[in-house]
């Protein structure tokens, strides 16, 4: 096991890649705590981690929030006594037009996206300075590095992510802090789902068409799983990944090849 021992909090978590990455963590040996806004799905998640024999918290709230986001730093805080990984895997986008895009939508996307990764990684940070050691996995895309036609706020919102990665892991790495982050493709969630019923009409196609245009134009021809991303996340959270900081690693079945 991997993380054995290790703590760690897992943002996003009731599904899809955040979902995917708390899993994978747990059979990997680590404990828990485990956000989402969604309660439900959340404690569904919380139960499959516990019935692997490791320790999970869940704290439902909104990872744009700052409260939200102190509340489950000190939990993990207070029931582990540190925090030794963060897997910021929360996020939203709304399919539109830029000249279309409602201003509310817009700050919405920047603010579960962006604001939150900036809110997470300086409180959990300030833990991980002091203890000197952590590794922060965040999740930015492959929409971060090539933009795309209505797609434009989680493209700027991603690509965000991406470089207060980098930034972060200059400054942190003076302090045994490794920071990196995934750049998924299409991966097989909700939200990807929801993005493609809605984007496929703004190309003039039809979902099938649209989601047969997706996979044709993935190498391997399909989407990726959740656990596919968990997998890579436990990677970069051990120690086989010690000498890896301020990388964003594609796992997109080699659409993005930069």
């Amino acid at each position: 096991m991997k993380l054995q021992g290790k703590k760690a909090l897992v943002t996003g978590a009731g599904r899809g890649i955040g979902r995917g990455i708390a899993m994978e963590f747990a059979k990997n040996g680590a404990d828990l705590v485990i956000n989402d806004i969604h309660a439900g799905n959340l404690e569904q998640t919380c139960q499959e981690i516990l019935d692997l024999g490791v320790q999970c918290i869940s704290v439902v709230g909104n990872v744009a929030e700052t409260d939200a986001v102190k509340e489950m730093v000190q939990t993990c805080i207070q029931e582990y006594g540190r925090i030794d990984i963060l897997s910021h895997a929360a996020g939203i986008l709304r399919s539109c037009a830029v000249v279309d895009q409602d201003e509310k939508d817009w700050d919405t996307v920047i603010a579960v996206n962006l604001r939150s990764t900036f809110l997470l990684c300086k409180y959990v940070g300030q833990y991980m300075v002091k203890q000197r050691y952590g590794k922060m996995v965040l999740i930015d895309s492959c929409a971060s590095k090539t933009g795309e036609a209505f797609n434009a706020v989680y493209c700027a919102s991603k690509a965000g992510v991406r470089l207060l990665a980098n930034s972060l892991a200059l400054e942190l790495a003076p302090y045994g802090i490794n920071v990196n982050s995934l750049a998924p493709g299409t991966i097989n969630t909700e939200m990807i789902q929801t993005c493609l019923h809605d984007r496929a009409p703004l190309f003039g196609k039809t979902y099938e068409e649209y989601l047969q245009e997706f996979n044709e134009g993935t190498p391997l021809k399909r989407m990726g799983e959740p656990d596919e991303i968990g997998k890579l996340a436990v990677f970069l959270a051990s120690e086989d990944a010690s000498f890896i900081t301020g990388t964003s690693v594609n796992i997109s079945g080699g659409k993005e090849c930069h």
